[in-house]
């Protein structure tokens, strides 16, 4: 297995891939605000019933913050201020997403920020050490001795910190307080750890990856990942393989080896995936051959559902096979499932000849994130445009883009490889080459 990481002005992309096919995707707006993502937001209004403040980020962002997840309540911890006491209209407040909150609700923050290294977790101002459940006293011990924290610093001592000498323990702790202090001076917002960084953590055993960005090299390679990093302009070769992935895992139809096919239909409630044989088959062999259908779509859905990350309620039709092959298929389903990090339950086949399972939720399927109100979504749109400009910038100096103008990530703007002239509409790009021949491109159409 190995990732493969692409940082485009607006987006991160990382994709994870095993025997040549792409088998995790995962991205996300580098402005977008999730889970650890650290923020300055100004303390709107107080409710002292609910003991908490609403909060809004610079970027107008609704926040709400209980009085437990203050410093306050940290300071005087056991006693519990009033939230009053702990904050103040007006106040700017740097603070760390917990909470992924869904409309109508808020993102849950806290003040109680965190900074994930290697061996440590750093809480500027946690005020106590904490250790991991594997380490046992004696080697708890043992590194409690080799850092020097302030009263109000804390720190989570990672597994692996068992393995670490105190001058790197001591390295990395200064690393983190560093990405502190420029944290509390810029007023942008910001990503914890880039999304590779994440994902790699999540999945320990994937040990090789290839990517674009220094800083994530650096940060991999001390995680004691074999690490690539291509010196070269334009694209990863390798990402335009992702690129093909994702548009195909968009597609209801997949298609398996001899002229079956998946129909996998996605909505509000849950995910029913069909097969279907695709061409006509002799009575005599109907019953085996569906049996080897089934098994080969039993493996396809399980990679399906992980690449497009469906989740909940998930109804299988079958082609009715033999009573031994939907035994082989719920273990196959079961198989497969072992090797997911995320829970699934095969519940096995119903009556009505449907398999059920379901798998457990975490964030939007690959179609919902690229789907807002049946048309494209920001992030859609930024996966269409930004991997085209950069191959662009190795041969033009400018391009005409057309978009959903407010759409736009103003990272985009600031950050493109090539300069942008901007056309409203429908996604796409229309023109590329020097910037006149851009300029003179956008009035003759307007002309016409």
């Amino acid at each position: 297995m190995k990732w493969i990481s692409e940082q485009t002005p607006s987006l991160e992309r990382v994709a994870l891939v095993e025997g040549g096919r792409v088998v995790e995707y995962h991205e996300r707006m580098r402005d977008e605000i999730r889970v650890g993502t650290l923020l300055h937001a100004k303390v709107d209004r107080l409710h002292p019933t609910l003991g908490a403040a609403f909060l809004v980020a610079t970027d107008g962002t609704p926040l709400y913050l209980p009085i437990n997840e203050t410093l306050e309540a940290l300071r005087r911890y056991p006693d519990v201020p009033t939230i009053g006491q702990a904050v103040q209209v007006g106040q700017t407040l740097l603070v760390q997403v917990v909470k992924e909150g869904a409309a109508p609700k808020q993102h849950k923050v806290t003040q109680n920020i965190t900074y994930g290294g290697r061996f440590l977790v750093y809480f500027p101002y946690g005020r106590r050490v904490r250790f991991s459940r594997k380490l046992d006293v004696v080697v708890q011990q043992q590194l409690a001795k080799r850092v020097t924290l302030d009263e109000t610093e804390g720190l989570l001592y990672r597994t692996e910190s068992a393995q670490a000498e105190g001058m790197v323990l001591e390295t990395e702790l200064k690393q983190l307080r560093a990405r502190h202090g420029k944290m509390v001076e810029q007023m942008t917002l910001e990503q914890d750890e880039s999304l590779i960084v994440q994902e790699a953590k999540r999945l320990a055993h994937v040990e090789e990856a290839l990517v674009t960005s220094r800083i994530d090299k650096e940060r991999l390679e001390q995680m004691g990942l074999r690490v690539e990093r291509p010196v070269m302009k334009g694209r990863l070769p390798a990402m335009e393989q992702v690129d093909r992935a994702i548009d195909k895992a968009l597609d209801k139809v997949v298609w398996l080896e001899g002229g079956a096919y998946l129909l996998i239909e996605e909505v509000e409630t849950m995910t029913v995936i069909d097969i279907n044989s695709g061409k006509t088959i002799s009575v005599k062999e109907q019953k085996r051959t569906f049996d080897q259908i089934n098994e080969a779509a039993a493996v396809e859905i399980m990679r399906q559902l992980r690449l497009r990350n469906i989740s909940g309620m998930i109804a299988v039709d079958f082609l009715r096979g033999s009573s031994k092959g939907q035994t082989r298929v719920t273990q196959l389903l079961k198989e497969r499932a072992a090797h997911e990090s995320k829970q699934i339950e095969i519940y096995g086949f119903t009556k009505m000849g449907l398999c059920e399972l379901t798998r457990q939720r975490h964030g939007k399927s690959l179609l919902e994130r690229s789907l807002e109100q049946g048309k494209p979504s920001r992030i859609a749109i930024h996966r269409q445009l930004e991997p085209k400009l950069l191959e662009i910038a190795t041969y033009a100096e400018a391009a005409v883009v057309r978009a959903p103008l407010d759409s736009l990530s103003p990272l985009f703007l600031q950050e493109s490889p090539v300069e942008l002239v901007l056309v409203e509409g429908e996604t796409g790009i229309l023109f590329t080459g020097t910037k006149a021949d851009c300029d003179d491109f956008v009035k003759r159409q307007s002309e016409s």
